[in-house]
């Protein structure tokens, strides 16, 4: 053990004299040039409300009485627009944990502004930062960079200093704004061998690694090299929000680091990335995670009560599900551990995800199931990569995992109108992990339901273009999730009273509301429908058939998306309408009935009009087939909307027949 340690002390003093950050780059802090404080809009990218001028890190190993990993960081960023002002605001996160901990440091910024052709600086003082806790085991030092205007420049420094030596920071080259600049450097003894895990679609402009002999140190080996790696992109494009996409940080371009393996001098190597079976065993042992899973006499008469009245298992699983749903209020917070214990969360009826979905994994337990927490990032957390080495810290929610007969329940009690058996769609992210002993593997956090909405309706038309009728909207799978969510914060009264209100020739109204709290079935809303005419005859009606409902304007804007298209949930939507045309009148131009597919039966869109006798119906369905759509199949779900937009947008148009 002694020797082990001499051995790793020697390693650190050799280290202790590679402190310097031998930098590449020609800007200096503090010092902003006239065409950067000038420059008004960046050519590249003229839409842009900020730009990320240059963006410095550097990680090295330092020994500070023990061996730290200290990540330095420079940022420059232009602001353009108002709507780029959030870019000063600056979030800088950190982890701690146990008695390791992370420490944020040398926070330093500038404001630049040129006033009357003067350069004005305004300092970031140090009163300005504050720090807060964000999750169980992160936080992060906030501050605002002062007197930030259009045209600012910003300049901000900070360095983080880490115990978690096995552990170097992901750098993330693409932001949702332009950079023209962005270079990681990173110095590591060859004693540490690291895995790179490129992410993006954007390409490195240079990567280098050379080996550099460890010298400015009395005690340092000859025979000791560092591998001192640099990695560089520039003029990277902003990665662009656009509807349908999990998080962005999924597909921005960046680099992370897994430790694979350490070999110190004299020493046998040592494999470090881990296995699940490991980090399995340290999440059932930790107090705040599997430990909580063996806490149940709080709730063993509420336990009993229900397995006294029921019998069957289904029924009892449905009874402790709607038990915890119901009494537990979510306090909004994610949270893959319990915030204390889940007694406490009990007696106090609420609690994050992680003190709600514990309790009734453990009451499942207790009850005899065949229960197991699963862990998840959840979809604004950023999807899991499963070929990585296990990484808990990337993971921040827990939910619950039930085997029934040939059956697996995947159970969130934290959203009271999510029904048993589905969960809510921040977790529809990929795969999550299950924590039980003995079984390691991943489970598919596919979607069980789609995204459902029906309209219907029976309408007669006179010859004035009045139109008067009967509608009903229904709702299924996550379509009445998102419907009776609306409702309920809502409430049903202003709810209705808003559906009623008139809009142009438009009008609903003795709107009823069925099956609002029943959430196993859909939910329906029927309603009365009036459409003002022109208040004449007209030898000529024009018609709209969509009725105002049809798609509108395409989702998809960009001419070519690297990143894939998520919709969460296959979707299904159906829209059927029954006109009674008016007597004397025919049809004289009506859309021609179609239907497209997407490649491998990837969606469907029919549309299609029928006339039988003075009645004509309406019919479109849209049906979105699968949850993701990747680039290559980006072009032709554009086109697929294009075309549903086009045919939605036509009309019919009726003509009076001439009197014999």
């Amino acid at each position: 053990m002694k020797a082990n340690f001499t051995k790793l002390f020697v390693l650190a003093v050799m280290l202790a004299g590679f402190t310097q950050y031998a930098k590449a780059q020609a800007v200096k802090f503090g010092k902003v040039s006239d065409e950067e404080l000038r420059m008004s809009v960046y050519d590249k990218d003229t839409s842009a409300a900020a730009v990320i001028l240059s963006d410095y890190g550097f990680s090295r190993f330092e020994y500070m009485g023990e061996l730290k990993v200290v990540f330095e960081r420079q940022i420059r960023i232009k602001i353009f627009k108002k709507s780029g002002y959030d870019w000063a605001d600056v979030v800088v996160p950190f982890y701690q944990r146990g008695s390791g901990k992370e420490r944020v440091s040398s926070i330093k910024g500038y404001t630049f502004n040129l006033d009357d052709n003067k350069v004005q600086r305004d300092k970031l003082e140090n009163n300005s930062v504050f720090e807060e806790q964000t999750s169980e085991y992160w936080f992060a030092k906030k501050f605002t960079m002062p007197n930030v205007k259009e045209g600012s420049v910003i300049d901000i420094s900070y360095t983080v200093t880490s115990d978690f030596i096995y552990t170097l920071r992901d750098w993330e080259f693409q932001h949702s704004i332009p950079v023209v600049w962005s270079e990681y450097r990173a110095r590591i003894p060859e004693y540490f061998d690291y895995k790179f895990q490129m992410q993006g679609y954007q390409a490195l402009y240079k990567s280098e690694n050379q080996k550099e002999a460890a010298s400015g140190s009395a005690s340092a080996s000859p025979d000791m090299q560092n591998n001192s790696y640099v990695w560089v992109m520039k003029d990277v494009p902003a990665l662009k929000e656009e509807k349908y996409i999990t998080s962005l940080r999924d597909y921005q371009s960046k680099i992370e680091f897994e430790l694979q393996r350490v070999q110190f001098p004299g020493q046998a190597p040592r494999t470090m990335t881990g296995d699940w079976e490991k980090v399995t065993s340290d999440l059932l042992t930790e107090d705040k995670f599997g430990v909580q899973l063996n806490r149940s006499n709080f709730f063993k008469n509420e336990l009993a009560a229900i397995q006294g009245k029921h019998k069957d298992q289904q029924e009892q699983l449905a009874a402790i599900f709607n038990l915890v749903k119901n009494r537990m209020k979510w306090n909004g917070k994610n949270g893959m551990y319990a915030s204390s214990t889940i007694r406490k969360a009990w007696e106090q009826r609420a609690g994050n995800a992680g003190d709600i979905n514990l309790l009734l994994t453990s009451m499942l337990l207790e009850a005899g199931f065949d229960a197991a927490p699963v862990i998840v990032s959840t979809r604004d957390n950023g999807r899991i990569n499963t070929s990585m080495a296990p990484m808990v810290t990337k993971f921040n929610y827990v939910i619950a995992s039930v085997k029934l007969g040939d059956s697996e329940y995947l159970l969130d009690a934290t959203d009271p109108l999510v029904p048993i058996g589905t969960l809510p769609g921040r977790c529809l992210n990929g795969e999550g992990r299950l924590i039980k002993k003995g079984e390691y593997r991943w489970v598919s956090l596919a979607p069980k339901v789609n995204y459902t909405k029906l309209f219907s309706a029976n309408l007669t038309m006179n010859s004035q273009g009045e139109i008067v009728g009967t509608g009903r909207e229904s709702a299924g799978g996550y379509g009445a999730i998102s419907l009776r969510r609306t409702i309920l914060e809502e409430g049903e009264s202003k709810y209705t009273e808003r559906l009623a209100k008139e809009v142009g020739d438009f009008r609903l109204t003795k709107p009823e509301v069925k099956n609002l709290n029943d959430l196993n079935t859909p939910l329906d809303i029927t309603y009365n429908i009036s459409v003002s005419g022109s208040g004449r005859s007209n030898d000529i009606i024009y018609l709209n058939p969509m009725l105002g409902r049809g798609e509108k304007e395409n989702p998809f804007k960009l001419t070519e998306r690297l990143y894939p298209v998520d919709f969460g949930t296959p979707i299904d939507e159906t829209y059927i309408c029954n006109f009674t045309i008016p007597e004397g009148y025919e049809i004289e131009e009506a859309p021609k009935s179609v239907a497209v597919n997407l490649p491998e039966n990837g969606g469907r869109f029919m549309y299609m009009v029928q006339q039988q006798g003075n009645t004509l119906q309406v019919m479109s369905k849209v049906n979105i087939n699968k949850p993701v759509f990747y680039a290559p199949e980006y072009a032709f779900l554009k086109e697929f909307y294009n075309q549903i937009i086009a045919k939605h947008a036509e009309q019919i148009v009726l003509k009076k027949v001439a009197a014999n």
